[in-house]
Formats: structure tokens, sequence, C-alpha cells
């Protein structure tokens, strides 16, 4: 009789056990949201350096500005996708933001794309994972250029500004003596992008009759985007 009282109550133990986890509600999973801000109101201003060469051509120039970006507001694409528009701002010479352009940006629960200069590039995907990789350039003409997700959730301080969550997209194709094709961009949470470096860099060695030697030649650019202060209002 003992034995059959324990039975019981822990057949009965058992029971309430798995009745209270059906009652759970099930573990949220992060998808990485958060990395790709949509709300209105939020902005971030960067430190912008940008070089240019075309040794050929004998064209060496650089320039450096302050950008600010802010999500202006919301409307439908051209395929009813709710969609951001977002203002971009350069500081003039009296030290005032005037308007540059405006870009436009999506973010879904499989990707987030933004359109720079009307071209289309898809920015993130979701959800965000170590060694998940795609081609940036999926919707446009440009050429195939993949990247992949790395240091997934990595804590940064980057210009003096510490962020508890990011995640670095690299380009996966090294660079070699002809072609530098490096392509970095690190998102943070809640704020969005907030370090860049693109490089686009062909070198050439060409033979120039006069002087019988080769003569090494560059062209390309080089951009870095560095975020000093962001909010939202």
């Amino acid at each position: 009789m003992f034995c059959k009282r324990i039975l019981l109550i822990s057949l009965i133990a058992s029971s309430v056990i798995v009745a209270c986890k059906k009652d759970e509600a099930p573990e949220q999973v992060d998808q990485g949201y958060d990395y790709f801000p949509t709300q209105v109101g939020t902005w971030v201003e960067y430190q912008v350096d940008s070089m240019w060469r075309d040794d050929a051509a004998n064209v060496w120039d650089s320039v450096n500005y302050r950008l600010l970006e802010r999500i202006e507001g919301t409307y439908s694409d051209l395929e009813g996708r709710p969609a951001l528009r977002i203002q971009r701002y350069v500081k003039n010479l009296n030290d005032e933001w005037t308007i540059r352009d405006v870009w436009t940006a999506t973010r879904n629960t499989i990707a987030a794309e933004k359109t720079e200069e009307d071209v289309r590039r898809q920015k993130l995907a979701f959800p965000v994972r170590d060694a998940r990789s795609w081609d940036i350039n999926v919707y446009n003409a440009e050429g195939e250029l993949k990247v992949a997700m790395r240091e997934v959730g990595s804590p940064k301080t980057i210009n003096g500004l510490s962020y508890a969550e990011t995640v670095l997209v690299k380009n996966t194709v090294p660079l070699n003596f002809v072609l530098d094709r490096t392509y970095e961009e690190r998102y943070a949470k809640s704020v969005g992008l907030v370090s860049k470096l693109w490089v686009d860099l062909e070198t050439q060695n060409r033979w120039v009759e006069t002087s019988q030697q080769f003569v090494t030649e560059r062209r390309g650019f080089r951009l870095t985007m560095t975020a000093v202060a962001h909010g939202t209002e």
C-alpha cells in the first residue's frame, strides 16, 4: 500500500510539471532585427573620410566631412512593402546641416535592404547568425560581392562610443596583388551602422618605353565612416 501511494504521488507531480510547461510561453528567439532600427527619428552622425585615385590620369584627391543620416518617415514602396525614407545631411562651411540626398530602406523578417544612390543592396540577413553569408549585390547589376557575418553579439568601443552588442558584416573574398575589394560594415543594436570600410582598388604594372621599366599604377577608392553620435528624436 505504501508503494502504491508513492507511485500515485509521483504520477500526480509529473502531471503538474507537464501542465506547467504547457502553460509557459515559448522562449523568444532573438532574430537580430534591432541591428537595423526602423523607428522614425532614429539618427546617426558619422565622420566620413573618402579618397580616390587614378594614377594613369594623374588624379588623386580626398575629402573629409560630417554626415547625418536620419529616418524621416515611412511609406509603401513599389512592391507594396513598408519602407523608410532616410534623409542625409552634410555640414557646410558655416557648420550648418544641409540636405544632401534621400535614400530608402526596408526591413522584413528575412532581410534588411538599403537603396544607396539608386543602387539596392542587401545589408543584413535574418536571423543574425555567425558565418551566415549572402551576396549584397543580389538586387542590382554590380558584380557579386559575397559577405558573411562575424563577431555576432560582441561588445565594441569605436571612437569613444561603446556598444553592448554588435555584428560585423565582412566580404569573404581575400585581396590579392591586383584587386583589393574590402567591404566591412559593423552594426550595433538599436543604433544601426556604426562603422564602415569600403575599398575598391586595382593595381596594374605598366611597361614604360622611355624609362625601360615597369611602373605600378593604382585606380580606385577608399571610404571610411565612423559614428560619432547617435540618438532618437
